[in-house]
């Protein structure tokens, strides 16, 4: 009896162990593919971060980077005429082999020649441009909204949105936001295709509104959290600066400056983040500054130096 009573006792013991095991094993594999998850969550975030930023200004015709590349065409009638007399050397030459010889090396010969005169062709048109770096200017840009842009990215949007969709689910963010964001992305179609630039405006600001609540909603990292926060009031000031409502940018921006003051009261780097942290600071200030001032392409100035910073936090 006894010995039964030892035997069953490892036995259930043994059991007990497994069971435990499996436990563990079932507990660390659903932590790693949660933790993947809130990885992808946020660079899904990143990337609604960075579209709707760029459509916001293509939707005012700016854009961030100081210089672009302008490549412009030469008409060189002298190029032309020798290409003409090549050609024609080139012809004469082709009729009189066609003559003397077989007609199958005529062919050959033809056909290589012909790959040559196109391949050298392709490179003097590539040689025909001027390329030099242009200025991007704020104050003499027509701030024309860039439609065939803004067109073809809601559309990369709509198409990746339903992935991201799901994953939100999966994190148990606030539905309502996620049915709210499908209505306005909806309206924004709408005004693009319109070519309705306030109401462009307005659209994207309220959806990229929506990040910070998404962004909270799976991560507990605070300082990400109202970084997102102080760039969505900043945009959606910057969407209705030109609608003559100075109280509302005043508020937006104020907004902005609350969750700037969080940010730097929880910095914990004391060197590099509390330096930059401060710059943006100053420069939101500055911004503020400018609103009494009725002048949007100042106010614009002053935004992109702004944006650009929050960027590089």
């Amino acid at each position: 009896m006894g010995d039964n009573m030892r035997k069953k006792r490892k036995s259930y013991l043994c059991l007990f162990f497994l069971f435990l095991s499996l436990f563990l094993l079932s507990g660390c594999g659903n932590k790693k593919e949660e933790e993947l998850l809130k990885n992808k969550l946020s660079s899904e975030i990143e990337y609604l971060d960075s579209m709707l930023s760029s459509m916001l200004n293509k939707a005012n015709g700016l854009t961030l980077t100081n210089y672009q590349v302008s490549a412009k065409k030469i008409e060189d009638k002298e190029q032309g005429n020798s290409n003409n007399e090549n050609s024609s050397s080139s012809n004469a030459k082709s009729g009189s082999t066609g003559e003397g010889g077989n007609q199958e090396g005529s062919g050959q010969q033809g056909s290589s020649g012909d790959s040559s005169n196109s391949s050298k062709e392709d490179e003097s048109e590539k040689n025909n441009y001027e390329y030099k770096m242009v200025q991007n200017s704020i104050l003499t840009a027509d701030k024309t909204p860039d439609w065939e842009e803004l067109t073809s990215k809601v559309e990369l949007i709509y198409s990746d949105w339903a992935v991201i969709t799901l994953d939100l689910y999966k994190q148990n963010v606030d539905n309502q936001k996620i049915l709210s964001f499908n209505t306005d992305l909806d309206a924004l179609v709408k005004a693009i295709k319109e070519k309705n630039k306030g109401q462009t405006l307005t659209l994207l600001a309220r959806l990229y509104s929506y990040l910070p609540v998404y962004y909270a909603g799976f991560s507990n990292d605070t300082k990400q959290t109202n970084l997102y926060k102080v760039k969505s009031s900043v945009l959606n000031a910057y969407a209705i600066i030109e609608q003559n409502n100075v109280e509302e940018v005043k508020k937006q921006l104020q907004t902005a400056e609350d969750a700037m003051i969080a940010m730097i009261n929880n910095v914990s780097d004391k060197s590099q983040n509390e330096y930059n942290l401060n710059k943006a600071y100053i420069l939101l200030k500055d911004l503020q500054n400018t609103v009494d001032k009725n002048d949007a392409d100042v106010f614009y100035l002053k935004y992109k130096n702004l944006i650009e910073e929050l960027d590089a936090l």
